[in-house]
């Protein structure tokens, strides 16, 4: 039978270097599975090995220090000058070999002089780029010295059996990207800005320099913005020109987003952001490969962008973190099986900027898949399981119990499966979520677990069907404030799919995630609406990406207004009654009142499921209200136990 992904699949060529597929992985900060060494662990070689393992043409990791790294307490870079360092290198190079891939490494380029570094230690070519912030112009001396800085590191990087390397310079990152913007490069040589050519001189001679040290079929990938927001002076006409000015010097363009945070897409942006920059470049004539990332992992959107010319080459990030196997169920024809990212941005906030665990929402196993050989030992007995409750906890925990060979009865009260997730459906923003979900249905449709809608299980019907072990999924209910009038508000999650049933001025109690998502979606229904918070700031139970972004789209809508650092009173057929921050009394006009002060676990009747009979887990919100990335962890750990 001929595989739909035939174009994504086939092999691919750049000078006598042959990729196996067109499917690459994109580089990101694991800094959550480093511990301050200098080498990449045991967990970060599993890691990208999965990935080689999975499926993927090359596997890009990130990153090496361009001179010895001192560790700080955030963030992780490799040291390429220590003879250890290198051992395990080497190691990880080897292991993404091991399954097929190629090994490409992130590297910088860099000064070991001092002040030449603004925020975010990005380097500048020239002085004045930050008000207040002295910065001097790099010598040509220092940019000789950058130029055989970056042959010592591809040297080490070849011998240690690494095929590529990948330079960053999109939005305005690192010292080529300081070149390339109007914003940055106040230089008055032939690095200057007067032309495009001028601020790519410096990077072709450092890729000439990298080629020459390391042999032209040791490739870079250079990552670029289609385009860089206004002032920066580069359009997507300068990125087709580009194209055609680094061809011959550069191998690979990775072209991305403008800036970090659209770079990262969530369901607040369409699932594929970046297409249409690739495809202008192609078009434009020039003749390097074009590799086009964001939002991708849709298996039949993929393979359209290869097959339809519009891109060579696609990469991804947060695909290969939620189905590792993607290349694998490429292969298997089964596109329909790879888990969908739901676009939270939980990996990257936890690995990179505020997490003590790398974790996935939707993948139960990021962060502890070097520990899994030890942990997830097959079942010695197969059992008779029943999962109550068929939300993600729910379902996930029936899933992973059928992988392993028990006997699966799933019992939902509901005559529909989804549990919370089901208001997914409704908000715009949340489809990526709604996906996810219908994917997790979709899965439990095509396993040999035994659903039963409609069914409120109890402790009786368990005992009779001779269940040996029971897993309590049941969630949460919504919390009520113990408020006068509370009796007249509607509670967050009945709000969707009951719209037109609000009137058209709504105040929101409540400011967390659950809150703002509402008071959004109701904006967008032709309401307006007031969030109350009794905390100084709003979204403080969000991710911080997802924080950011959520603000920024409440931002946009007039009619959507917060109001901090106020206490709810009560509730009263004008309003809401609230205590402001100075201590006065004020009250926020409304013909309805949504309640979105959190959720109470299902504790009780969970824990009255409880028979000697059989073994009783509680996972999931009933056993504390938590998120989605939370509950499929329990559920998946509890499966694997049994």
């Amino acid at each position: 039978m001929a595989n739909r992904y035939a174009n994504l699949l086939s092999p691919f060529q750049i000078g006598n270097v042959v990729f196996r597929n067109r499917i690459f992985t994109a580089p990101m900060g694991l800094h959550a599975l480093q511990g301050g060494e200098l080498y990449p662990t045991d967990a970060i070689i599993t890691h990208y090995a999965n990935k080689a393992k999975g499926g993927a043409a090359v596997v890009t990791c990130s990153g090496t220090g361009a001179y010895p790294v001192t560790p700080d307490k955030d963030h992780m870079a490799y040291d390429l000058y220590i003879g250890h360092s290198q051992h395990y290198l080497a190691q990880l190079a080897d292991a993404i070999h091991f399954y097929g891939a190629k090994a490409s490494m992130e590297i910088q380029a860099a000064t070991k002089e001092p002040g030449y570094f603004v925020s975010a230690g990005l380097m500048v070519p020239g002085p004045g780029m930050i008000p207040g912030q002295p910065t001097k112009e790099l010598t040509k001396e220092m940019l000789a010295d950058i130029k055989q800085n970056l042959k010592d590191q591809v040297k080490i990087l070849k011998r240690i059996g690494y095929d590529m390397c990948m330079l960053h310079m999109a939005y305005d990152m690192g010292l080529f990207g300081g070149f390339l913007s109007l914003r940055t490069n106040k230089r008055t040589d032939e690095y200057g800005p007067q032309s495009l050519e001028n601020r790519l001189r410096f990077l072709n001679e450092c890729c000439d320099a990298i080629h020459e040290a390391a042999g032209k079929n040791f490739l870079i990938e250079l990552r670029m913005s289609g385009q860089l927001p206004e002032g920066a002076g580069f359009t997507i006409d300068d990125a087709c020109q580009m194209a055609k000015i680094v061809e011959g010097h550069a191998d690979i363009l990775h072209v991305h987003a403008g800036t970090g945070w659209e770079a990262h897409c969530m369901s607040f942006e369409p699932d594929t952001p970046n297409l249409w920059m690739a495809e202008a470049i192609k078009k434009s004539g020039a003749k390097i490969p074009v590799l086009t990332i964001g939002g991708y992992q849709d298996l039949d959107e993929m393979e359209a962008a290869i097959a339809e010319g519009k891109a060579d080459l696609i990469s991804m990030a947060r695909g290969w973190l939620a189905d590792p196997n993607l290349g694998t169920k490429a292969y298997e024809n089964r596109g329909e099986d790879v888990v969908p990212c739901v676009k939270c941005m939980r990996c990257h906030d936890s690995a990179c900027i505020d997490g003590i665990t790398f974790v996935c929402t939707v993948n139960p196993v990021m962060g502890i898949e070097h520990k899994l050989e030890a942990i997830d030992k097959p079942p010695v007995t197969k059992k008779n399981v029943a999962v109550v409750g068929g939300g993600p906890a729910g379902m996930q925990a029936a899933l992973t119990l059928a992988e392993r060979g028990h006997r699966v009865t799933l019992f939902e009260e509901k005559d529909v499966l989804g549990g919370q997730l089901n208001f997914a459906d409704y908000a715009s923003f949340k489809h990526s979520l709604a996906k996810y979900k219908n994917w997790l249905i979709a899965q439990l449709r095509k396993s040999a677990v035994d659903v039963k809608l409609g069914v409120r299980a109890t402790k009786e019907m368990l005992i009779a069907g001779g269940y040996e072990v029971v897993i309590a999924a049941l969630g949460a209910d919504p919390l009520q404030l113990p408020l006068p009038g509370a009796e007249k508000t509607t509670a967050a999650p009945a709000v969707y799919g009951n719209e037109d049933k609000l009137g058209k001025n709504v105040v929101v109690i409540g400011g967390g995630q659950v809150g703002c998502e509402t008071a959004l979606h109701l904006v967008e229904q032709g309401h307006d609406v007031t969030v109350l918070e009794m905390q100084p700031k709003i979204l403080v139970d969000a991710s911080a990406s997802y924080r950011n972004r959520l603000t920024r789209n409440m931002n946009y809508h007039e009619n959507l207004k917060t109001v901090t650092g106020g206490r709810c009173t009560g509730i009263t057929d004008e309003g809401v009654r609230f205590v402001d921050a100075e201590g006065k009394t004020q009250l926020l006009a409304a013909d309805s009142v949504v309640m979105a002060a959190g959720m109470k676990p299902r504790a009780a009747e969970a824990t009255a499921l409880y028979a000697p009979e059989y073994r009783l887990y509680t996972v999931g919100d009933c056993d504390k209200a938590a998120n989605v990335q939370k509950a499929v962890r329990a559920a998946f750990a509890a499966a694997i136990s049994i």
